[in-house]
């Protein structure tokens, strides 16, 4: 699903999500670079073959896909790390956390573990471990064709979160699971969860300038995407969390 001339949405599960694609999918979004193409995050990697098809729906052709660049390493985000790279030969980009995570499928690291007992994710499901090919920095300039995005350490939802930012006349901030529409949140219980981090990467992002806001689950705002980040930020100036999507 074309969202504008150099974005698609491709992927988006059940739990807040477009149902696109497996139940079980963050939102996946394709970056066409013209002569490269890209995802950000890969998915659970349940149903990579209805991936393939939307990202043909959008108008793309899926061998041209060389990258996917990685939020985190949480099960909805980067389980279909491995089965990409097989089927598309596609190279994982990662932070360093969170590419030593997808190298070694570490199912208590991603909080994989503690899901499955808690009964999010069914038993049968499973982390394959799978080769990143290049990890990135804070900062780091990342190109995809003609398209220019910069890596932004946002550590709080999961210490190896890692936001994008997309270049360009309307800038584009790939959140993941640290801010999503609404200004709102995922804090769960987990280990690398921590609340101090997570309020420093929201003022992160607030200071960054971009037009639209694609995070990693529910809505997505095309323009004045500023202003869901304001909504968390003004929580945070009040010494409160912004409202959390886990309730």
């Amino acid at each position: 699903m074309r969202i504008r001339d150099d974005v698609a949405l491709v992927g988006s599960g059940d739990i807040a999500g477009f149902s696109l694609t497996d139940p079980y999918d963050c939102s996946i979004y394709l970056l066409d670079g013209g002569d490269e193409l890209a995802l950000i995050d890969a998915g659970s990697g349940e149903d990579v073959d209805e991936l393939i098809a939307q990202v043909r729906a959008a108008g793309c052709r899926p061998e041209r896909i060389r990258y996917v660049f990685l939020t985190h390493a949480h099960f909805d985000h980067a389980g279909g790390c491995r089965a990409l790279r097989d089927r598309l030969g596609v190279q994982v980009v990662a932070l360093a956390e969170a590419a030593r995570r997808v190298r070694t499928a570490d199912t208590e690291a991603t909080a994989f573990a503690a899901a499955q007992r808690a009964g999010m994710y069914p038993a049968h499901l499973r982390c394959e471990p799978c080769p990143v090919e290049r990890v990135v920095t804070d900062g780091e300039t990342l190109a995809v064709g003609r398209l220019r995005l910069t890596a932004l350490a946002t550590p709080g939802h999961s210490a190896d979160h890692c936001a994008y930012l997309l270049a360009g006349q309307a800038p584009a901030l790939f959140s993941g699971d640290c801010v999503l529409a609404g200004g709102r949140v995922i804090i769960q219980h987990i280990a690398d969860c921590l609340l101090e981090d997570y309020a420093r990467s929201i003022r992160k992002l607030a200071a960054q300038d971009f037009t639209a806001l694609l995070p990693g689950h529910g809505l997505f705002a095309l323009n004045r995407g500023r202003r869901h980040l304001d909504v968390a930020v003004a929580a945070l100036d009040q010494l409160l969390m912004p409202g959390n999507l886990v309730t």
